[in-house]
């Protein structure tokens, strides 16, 4: 098993580091989608908070993709991560308080968000520079594992929480769960940032710039869009499985525990098979995930018509699998096009997709669901999702053969 990116000591500090904190974000997802559901018994308040955990990204985060090319990210991930542990610190005060409500709630959702937005691109950033530059495709999988062994087990962890001792425990687990990535961020040292012209420009230059980048490159270009349109179907699926679990269900906590950890298992198995492939070939998109962009479209549909438990369970699962197929393959394509000079601004570009097309899917499913039920909601979104994917293979000039690199633009 070559693993070649566990090489570096650095990067593997960052990844204990982070396996901590991500758990910690995901069992404050579960809390808040719970408590939405709780509050409200809406999955439109489900979706809508999952939206504001997201938006942010779609408008602040190639703003802060250039900061990421111009600044310290390591101290600059300091500080997002130390907000993000006082901002759940004041999610579990409030609580205690007895103040919860679903606008405080959605109040924290879009401060939290907000923080986030500017620490994708210094994730994004950061994580190729602790690898040699022939280890970051390897570097990139093995951060998916991390964060799907997370998704795996942190929802399952916060469900039995929620159950077991309540929403107070499981707040005060997601505090703690982030004091280890902070003493991480201060033990890490990166490689010097590659250097090119043009480094030092005014801020929205460098914004042109990275947006010329993404879009004049066809094979990112494309990436970027199907990225984006799985997003909204199936990771917006994924993101209103509060609501799935027990307004189609009835299965209450556990049963959203249960289904969300199995969407992180499919999706955990999905980012081992990427971390254990040979070296991806940095002028293709991975078959892979083009074929687990329609897979995943078909399972929506799936989950929205059945009602079987298991069937449910199981179509989480695959949904998960996809998912993470899409989202690992496409990211390593994009990466292995970038240098260090316009990362952080490309890669924050490919998030705003990423996320906001959840954060679009989670609000619009949710809408959908409610107005429709979930076979309307989840079933023609997938249709349209597959028909505007093939039609980007189609016309786009890009397929999952080999396409040629251009020069980015100077």
């Amino acid at each position: 098993m070559r693993l070649p990116a566990l090489q570096s000591p650095y990067f593997r500090i960052y990844v204990t580091g982070t396996f901590f904190s991500l758990h910690g974000l995901w069992i404050q997802r579960i809390v808040f989608g719970w408590l939405a559901w709780d509050l409200t018994g809406s999955a439109t308040w489900v979706g809508g908070l999952s939206f504001l955990l997201f938006a942010p990204t779609i408008v602040s985060g190639p703003l802060f993709g250039v900061m990421a090319d111009r600044i310290d990210v390591r101290i600059a991930a300091l500080v997002t991560q130390s907000l993000q542990a006082l901002l759940s610190l004041a999610t579990l005060i409030l609580h205690l308080a007895d103040l919860t409500s679903i606008w405080s709630l959605a109040a924290l959702c879009l401060m939290i968000g907000t923080v986030t937005s500017a620490h994708h691109p210094l994730r994004m950033t950061m994580a190729p520079r602790l690898v040699a530059k022939d280890a970051l495709a390897n570097a990139v999988a093995i951060t998916s594992v991390n964060f799907n062994f997370a998704r795996l087990f942190g929802p399952a962890i916060g469900g039995v929480l929620i159950a077991a001792y309540g929403v107070t425990v499981a707040m005060a687990v997601t505090v703690v769960c982030f004091l280890p990535f902070l003493t991480a961020l201060t033990i890490l040292r990166l490689r010097p940032r590659d250097r090119a012209a043009g480094t030092d420009d005014p801020f929205l230059k460098q914004l042109r710039e990275g947006a010329l980048v993404a879009v004049r490159h066809p094979l990112i270009r494309s990436a970027m869009l199907m990225t984006g349109l799985f997003s909204v179907v199936g990771r917006g699926t994924l993101e209103i499985l509060p609501a799935i679990a027990d307004g189609a269900f009835s299965r209450g906590a556990s049963g959203l525990g249960q289904i969300a950890a199995a969407g992180g298992g499919g999706a955990l198995v999905a980012s081992v098979v990427m971390a254990l492939r040979g070296e991806q070939t940095p002028d293709r998109l991975p078959l892979l995930s083009v074929v687990s962009i329609y897979v995943g479209f078909g399972l929506c549909l799936l989950l929205g018509t059945t009602d079987v438990w298991l069937v449910a369970l199981a179509a989480a699962a695959g949904i998960g699998f996809c998912g993470s197929s899409v989202g690992v393959g496409l990211q390593s394509a994009v990466q292995l096009s970038l240098t260090d000079t316009y990362r952080g601004r490309v890669m924050s570009l490919w998030t705003v997709l990423g996320i906001g097309g959840a954060a679009l899917g989670a609000i619009l499913l949710g809408l959908l669901a409610d107005a429709a039920g979930y076979a309307v909601a989840l079933g023609w979104p997938a249709a349209i999702g597959t028909l505007c994917v093939s039609a980007l293979l189609v016309f786009g000039g890009m397929r999952s053969g080999a396409v040629p690199f251009p020069p980015a633009p100077k």
